[in-house]
């Protein structure tokens, strides 16, 4: 099992494309996602990134990306003293202007975390991602989503919403992916953790069976180490106890399954490897302070949406 792929799974990312405009004279656009995570492709122009959260503006050029992990309040401006202004006026200022070329032509999309419990790797995150065009491999794998994104937006054709929609679940991937390969930080847990054999393979088996229970002494004969070890390995890259470990990554998966609102509380229970509903009940709203069949409903009922 991709660890990765399992985790981003877990999380429920839920992707919207927000806007794809150009700008032929100075704008400024705000942009709300204080619950959220947002991302900007540059594909025309240059910019500005402003929010009273960074010390100071962030200057945004052609084939430049930037990924928002924390989710506040920002502004894109094609100059730094422009005010910003209304949706409306953009509306009148982008039509009718064919034949001119643009000062600035940007993408921007959202990446909403439907689960309210996360995996600790979103945790290591830096509040901002910024990847610039001359870091971006010319064919690399990255380079060649942001292309097809580009092309998708300007040219599209049959099926290009749905297209639009999966380069941006690709394109999240491949941003991450980049983070992790180039992070050096040993005091980014997950970074070392991703890089330590050992330890992939037990967190291998706890993310491709969750539902059974996994002694650690179990673990430790995966990961090829000895109990001992193995226990201080694990603690020390991924801050937590392999016990801990595996009931949040079940109740991560449990509370995506209850969203989906396929199953009753007490499958799910059995799903998770729960003895009982009462059992698995107690767990889930001890993580997630509420019982499951709390957030189901709540979730049903529209209580976390995308909206804000």
């Amino acid at each position: 099992m991709d660890i990765l792929s399992d985790i981003l799974q877990s999380a429920d990312i839920q992707k919207t494309l927000l806007i794809q405009r150009s700008f032929y004279e100075p704008w400024a656009m705000a942009f709300p996602c204080d619950r959220s995570m947002g991302f900007h492709v540059i594909t025309q122009g240059e910019a500005w990134l402003r929010s009273p959260r960074l010390k100071q503006p962030i200057a945004l050029k052609k084939g430049d990306l930037i990924l928002l992990t924390r989710g506040f309040n920002h502004e894109l401006a094609t100059d730094l003293d422009v005010a910003v202004k209304s949706t409306a006026q953009v509306d009148d200022i982008t039509l009718n202007q064919e034949g001119l070329k643009p000062l600035v032509t940007l993408a921007s999309g959202v990446y909403f975390i439907a689960n309210q419990l996360t995996h600790p790797l979103f945790d290591e995150l830096p509040e901002t991602i910024l990847l610039k065009s001359e870091e971006i491999a010319a064919h690399s794998p990255l380079q060649a989503a942001l292309l097809l994104l580009s092309l998708e937006l300007t040219q599209g054709d049959l099926g290009s919403e749905a297209i639009t929609r999966n380069l941006l679940d690709i394109l999240f991937h491949y941003i991450l992916r980049n983070w992790i390969h180039s992070i050096n930080d040993k005091n980014c847990r997950w970074n070392m953790a991703f890089r330590d054999s050992h330890l992939m393979r037990a967190l291998k088996v706890i993310h491709e069976t969750p539902h059974k229970n996994w002694p650690v002494e179990q673990l430790a004969s995966v990961s090829g180490l000895s109990r001992a070890v193995f226990s201080q390995k694990f603690k020390q890259l991924t801050g937590d106890t392999p016990a801990h470990y595996l009931t949040s990554i079940r109740i991560q998966k449990a509370a995506k399954v209850l969203r989906q609102g396929r199953h009753n509380i007490e499958q799910v229970a059995e799903l998770m490897g729960y003895p009982d509903a009462f059992v698995f009940s107690k767990v889930f709203k001890r993580l997630l302070g509420q019982s499951p069949r709390d957030y189901k409903n709540s979730y049903r009922e529209g209580v976390y949406s995308m909206d804000g």
